[in-house]
């Protein structure tokens, strides 16, 4: 079932009074205390696009932008159909601070490669053909008078967020090619695109995973996600230090993805860093003159030949396990999910992937291989954790 076109009812409002109409009584489209749902001419939808983008709802910049665009459009006669495109390619994650963040994570991650543009920004130029941009709650969701930005468990438990999820967002995806990738604007989104790869309106592969939301008001959490800034120079209060941990696995999740679709399988970069454990300071030591001896050897750097696991449990308890080799690769990954495997050639060292924190893929005689995280894994390099 496609989305309805409400621009009908609202374009008189629109016509007259542009920007000066956002969250009026008369441009209220659903409410259920302490929630409001505000019409947003967000329903044109890209059956063509190769790239789906999804944030929570539109905000006041959106809502700004999208009435002054629909009355200038609106004042000059052009049709509905034109309006709708329009409005969306102006407004969709528009404003001072949401599309330039966009623009740094889409960049960081290569989707103009991709995607077979010249740069990100053509998205919202030459190439906005290839580009659905679109929302959780597609109109615009306030909860007690400021933009609404709860879970999806939210959005389901309420009845009117949960219509206009099903009804506005799950039927536009509908409409959408088979082919087109899903990037989620942080984990409501993300939790949204699973939700529908459940019920089976996308597949599990077209879902690549879940950017930093790009707004200002989510703070330095964009910095941390690329890795710009460390989590140890966030103020204490910063709520960014409480998705720190999220925000490291969907950088992941998102790397791995993009590099399989670029096809440099196993050419990952360095993840967000991570708060250092507490452990005492490496001694760096002068390099020995030549020709210098030392009574104590240096100890050899451990191999991957080193790594093992021990089963503790069950059937299989003791065990030994080693790396895994499947047509001549290790498999590591940040997740369980098999589209987020990178593959690592059997020659490269493993250990700067598990520093990143990554889970490799193990296995012995008789027992099935199994991903094990980086923490349980013995013989690594201990100087390098």
């Amino acid at each position: 079932m496609a989305p309805t076109t409400h621009l009908g009812r609202f374009s008189p409002i629109l016509r007259d009074c542009g920007a000066a109409a956002v969250r009026r009584p008369d441009t209220l489209l659903a409410t259920q205390l302490p929630y409001e749902i505000f019409y947003i001419p967000f329903e044109h939808v890209n059956p063509q696009a190769r790239l789906v983008i999804v944030g929570i709802t539109p905000g006041m910049n959106q809502l700004e932008l999208a009435y002054a665009e629909a009355q200038r459009l609106l004042r000059l006669g052009a049709s509905e159909a034109a309006i709708l495109e329009a409005v969306k390619s102006v407004a969709a994650f528009g404003g001072d601070a949401m599309r330039p963040n966009l623009l740094r994570m889409l960049r960081h991650f290569g989707f103009a490669a991709i995607l077979g543009v010249d740069d990100e920004a053509d998205l919202w130029g030459t190439a906005a053909g290839l580009l659905h941009s679109t929302s959780v709650v597609p109109h615009a969701a306030f909860k007690d008078g400021k933009m609404f930005s709860g879970s999806f468990e939210e959005v389901l438990r309420v009845g009117a967020l949960r219509e206009r999820f099903e009804a506005d967002f799950v039927g536009s995806l509908r409409g959408l090619s088979p082919e087109a990738l899903y990037v989620a604007l942080g984990k409501t989104p993300f939790d949204a695109l699973l939700h529908c790869v459940k019920l089976g309106v996308i597949e599990e592969h077209q879902l690549l995973g879940a950017l930093a939301h790009p707004s200002r008001s989510g703070g330095s959490q964009v910095a941390v996600y690329l890795g710009e800034k460390s989590p140890d120079d966030l103020d204490p209060a910063d709520p960014v230090r409480g998705r720190v941990a999220w925000l490291r696995d969907a950088y992941f999740r998102m790397r791995s993805a993009t590099d399989r679709l670029r096809g440099t399988r196993g050419a990952i970069a360095p993840p967000p860093p991570r708060p250092a454990p507490s452990r005492p300071a490496t001694v760096v030591r002068a390099p020995r003159p030549r020709g210098a001896t030392s009574a104590t050897p240096a100890a050899p750097a451990p191999s991957n030949a080193d790594l093992h696991y021990v089963v503790s449990r069950g059937k299989a308890a003791g065990t030994v396990l080693r790396p895994h080799v499947q047509d001549g690769h290790y498999i590591v990954s940040p997740t369980r999910f098999e589209a987020d495997y990178v593959r690592v050639p059997i020659g490269e060292a493993l250990e700067p992937y598990l520093r990143q924190g990554l889970s490799l893929r193990m296995s012995a005689p008789g027992v099935a291989p199994s991903l094990i995280s980086p923490g349980s894994i013995l013989g690594r390099d201990r100087s390098s954790r």
